[in-house]
């Protein structure tokens, strides 16, 4: 099943996949996909913001070294043959952001807790349309996600909407220009993307990038849970399970009946 042109529709239709879509995504994650000690849960509220979400999550002991892993079948090394750029050789695009040493520092005060329950260690972005069409959602949206960044969470970045004269060439191009880097503009006819974002030692963000467009298959996406280690996300299986819950109405209205 490929991407489908959810500007057919209104945002209440969107919002019912968008909803089955983050519980698709939850049940096979926690149904095999993530390895001991990782879950996933669907969350309301991260921080400040409240952003569309699922936060994956870790009790992790500050004393664990680097070279510690859990390992499991589903994780895969970014340096492993399997790679994270393996996942979609053709279409992935490898940007590095190096941190600017002077760029953040007034923005930030770091609060840590004593405790280190539950400690965030990625989580996935689905982005809504009204994301795109609000200014002070806009800036709401790159700032969370800029700033979950900043704190060394990986971000997995899902964008299915056209864009609009606030995000014109997607929230890639703007995330990478508040990072201080300028990206490489994707294709005219592929406006929509998925991107992860891998923290890297520093402060250095890379971008697993691919540009995509109404009719296009959903790739599989890696998601990072340490440095180096990731899983591989079933985008398409999981798109496909969540479209099936949409209205018969809605579903002919995006596959082109009586358009």
């Amino acid at each position: 099943m490929a991407i489908h042109p959810w500007s057919r529709v209104d945002d209440g239709v969107f919002h019912h996949f968008h909803i089955r879509w983050i519980g698709a995504l939850s049940s096979i994650l926690n149904e095999g996909l993530l390895p001991r000690p990782y879950y996933a849960i669907a969350e309301p509220i991260l921080g400040e913001a409240e952003p569309d979400v699922i936060a994956l999550q870790a009790k992790i002991p500050s004393a664990r070294s680097e070279k510690e892993s859990y390992s499991a079948p589903s994780l895969l090394r970014s340096d492993s043959p399997e790679g994270a750029v393996a996942l979609a050789p053709s279409g992935v695009r490898l940007e590095e952001f190096l941190p600017d040493p002077y760029l953040r520092k007034a923005r930030w005060i770091v609060i840590k807790d004593a405790w280190q329950g539950d400690a965030v260690v990625a989580v996935i972005e689905l982005v809504s349309r009204g994301n795109k069409i609000s200014r002070a959602r806009a800036e709401q949206f790159l700032r969370k996600t800029v700033g979950l960044l900043d704190r060394g969470i990986h971000v997995v970045m899902l964008d299915l909407h056209d864009p609009t004269n606030l995000v014109p060439r997607g929230f890639h191009i703007l995330i990478a220009d508040d990072l201080g880097h300028e990206a490489s503009q994707p294709p005219a006819d592929r406006p929509l993307s998925a991107v992860t974002y891998q923290v890297l030692d520093g402060g250095a963000v890379r971008a697993h990038f691919v540009p995509l467009k109404v009719g296009d298959s959903m790739p599989e996406m890696p998601v990072f849970l340490t440095l180096h280690e990731f899983l591989r996300l079933p985008l398409e299986a999981t798109y496909n399970e969540a479209y099936r819950s949409v209205p018969w109405k809605f579903r002919e209205a995006l596959e082109g009946a009586g358009a």
